[in-house]
C-alpha cells in the first residue's frame, strides 16, 4: 500500500540488510506520500500492525477498498464520512502527477531478497520513525 502511495518500493533508500530487518522488527514502517488520504494510511497501518491478530482480513480490506472505489467512481457521497473520503481521494489524484517516482540505479542485489538468520528477537512493536529504531539499535 505504501508503494501505491509513493510509487517507490518500501525502504528503497536504504540497503536491504540485517540492519533494516532489525529496524522493521523494532517498528519501522514505510512512509506515505504527501496527500495520501488519511483513511488509506490508517488501513495500511492496520495491515502492518505488529500483532497479526490486529491485522484486517483480506475480505475486510477488499470490502473497504471496494467501498472507497464506489464513492470515488460515482463521484457521490451519501454522508459526511463519504464526502471526506471522496474529497481526500480527489485531492490525492491532483497531487499524484507531481510526485517523482524515479529511483536511483541500484545494483540488483540491493532490493533482492536474502536469507537473514537471527537467533532472538524481542517482541515486535509499531513505530513510524527510522530515527526511533536507530536509537534502539545503538
Amino acid at each position: 500500500m505504501t508503494e501505491m502511495s509513493t510509487g517507490r518500493p518500501p525502504h528503497h533508500e536504504v540497503e536491504h540488510d540485517e540492519r533494516l530487518a532489525f529496524q522493521i522488527c523494532y517498528g519501522l514502517r514505510p512512509n506515505f506520500s504527501e496527500g495520501t488520504p488519511e483513511c488509506y494510511i490508517q488501513l495500511a497501518n492496520q495491515c502492518m500492525d505488529d500483532n497479526p491478530s490486529n491485522r484486517p482480513t483480506a475480505s475486510y480490506i477488499h470490502n473497504k477498498l471496494l467501498r472507497w472505489h464506489k464513492i470515488v467512481d460515482r463521484n457521490a457521497a451519501n454522508d459526511r464520512n463519504e464526502l471526506a473520503i471522496l474529497k481526500a481521494f480527489q485531492s490525492a489524484d491532483a497531487i499524484i502527477p507531481t510526485l517523482s517516482t524515479e529511483l536511483p540505479n541500484y545494483s540488483k542485489t540491493k532490493l533482492t531478497s536474502k536469507l537473514l538468520s537471527f537467533k532472538i528477537f524481542s517482541k515486535p512493536i509499531n513505530s513510524s520513525s527510522i530515527y526511533d529504531t536507530d536509537k534502539m539499535l545503538e
